[in-house]
């Protein structure tokens, strides 16, 4: 359950930073579009991330179990 708390903070953290990048961007800008953008950015920052990392774990245990494989039947 460690992996979870971790990927969820890395990927709170990078939501934050890229939100407050678009901020700065387009700092004068206000308006329902504006909100709308920023909350869409937010939860495609979070989703990226934690599928990236989810993918990166996925793949390392695949790896392990072909390896697992090749040990068992080679002669």
């Amino acid at each position: 359950m460690g992996w979870l708390v971790g990927y969820t903070l890395a990927s709170i953290a990078t939501s934050f930073v890229v939100v407050k990048i678009f901020d700065a961007i387009f700092a004068g800008a206000a308006g329902g579009l504006v909100s709308s953008a920023r909350a869409g950015l937010f939860v495609a920052t979070w989703a990226a991330v934690t599928a990236q990392a989810g993918m990166r774990g996925f793949t390392k245990r695949v790896r392990r179990l072909r390896q697992g494989f090749k040990k068992h039947t080679l002669p």
